[in-house]
């Protein structure tokens, strides 16, 4: 038995969650400690409107692993249990890659807690940095030739390192990314809650859902203002453009709410904002220069 599953952001269209070749959704919850995934409520309603297994995942800043098992835990906190958990370990916008005990702090951290041990999704050519994991977590690899953009899973060898087996297997990304899980509904809940019954964190403070943050490192700080929100932006990730819906690589000037994509596979793409932004600093220019060759003309110089 296997199911097909995509993985989702803040940037992917609300169509990737619901497409129907899926039978899994896994969506990104926070990152680092400073940076929570605003469409996770909503991507996490509708996968479940949907009828679809449900899973979320922390991508790894390269922070104290500890101080992120607990940012990812405190901010999912009415969701354990109810969904597979992962570790999202890559070299992007991660300043602890290369460190093989990495990996190893935050599962035991998530371990400890919640009595889950958390899937690692990492590409094949690292599986020698989590390989100290292998006895405990299931591998969710990456590996998928280029441009491979169906549903069918392509005939190539897929190395499991260390690990016993392979739990998933992400086998394109591109247009969106899709994994088949080489398990049935049945094992994917086990793996979400292996004591049959919601598993929360000991600490004392809950927070609401995914969407209001706390900080673990600093508790007394104040929850940002909606002005302080919109400066923690997006820089270089790939999505889905919230305006023409092109898929590209670009950017979010307010976490995610709005999503704009500047290089696409037919190049790269400009908006009459980025029009606007670029005249600012050429019309002075041009205003001088028209006035320079009107000046040579009168005194016959031109």
């Amino acid at each position: 038995m296997s199911i097909f599953t995509v993985d989702v952001f803040s940037g992917s269209a609300d169509s990737i969650v619901t497409d129907p070749h899926a039978q899994g959704v896994i969506i990104k919850a926070t990152q680092g400690n400073n940076y929570v995934n605003p469409k996770c409520n909503h991507q996490w309603d509708l996968a479940g409107q949907n009828g679809k297994l449900r899973g979320l995942y922390h991508y790894a800043g390269g922070g104290d692993p500890v101080k992120e098992a607990q940012y990812f835990l405190a901010n999912i906190r009415n969701y354990i249990g109810k969904a597979l958990l992962a570790i999202d370990w890559e070299e992007k916008q991660n300043s602890a890659w290369g460190n093989t005990n990495w990996v190893r702090q935050f599962v035991d951290e998530v371990h400890r807690q919640t009595n889950i041990w958390p899937i690692i999704y990492v590409q094949e050519s690292a599986l020698n940095q989590v390989a100290n994991c292998a006895n405990d977590c299931g591998l969710w690899v990456a590996k998928y030739p280029y441009n491979w953009n169906t549903w069918t899973v392509p005939n190539m060898k897929v190395s499991s390192g260390a690990f016993a087996t392979i739990t998933g297997w992400q086998f394109t990304c591109g247009d969106m990314d899709r994994s088949i899980f080489y398990l049935d509904a049945n094992g994917w809940n086990r793996l979400a809650n292996p004591n049959g019954s919601s598993s929360k964190p000991s600490e004392p403070d809950e927070p609401d859902k995914p969407d209001e943050p706390s900080k673990p490192d600093n508790p007394d700080k104040p929850k940002p203002t909606p002005q302080e929100e919109m400066y923690r932006q997006i820089v270089e990730e790939y999505g889905y453009d919230t305006e023409t819906g092109i898929y590209g690589k670009g950017y979010s000037h307010d976490n995610g709410k709005t999503f704009v994509v500047q290089d696409t596979a037919y190049g790269r793409k400009y908006r009459q904002q980025d029009a606007d932004s670029l005249w600012k600093l050429l019309k002075p220019m041009v205003e001088a220069f028209i006035k320079g060759k009107e000046g040579g003309k009168a005194d016959g110089t031109d």
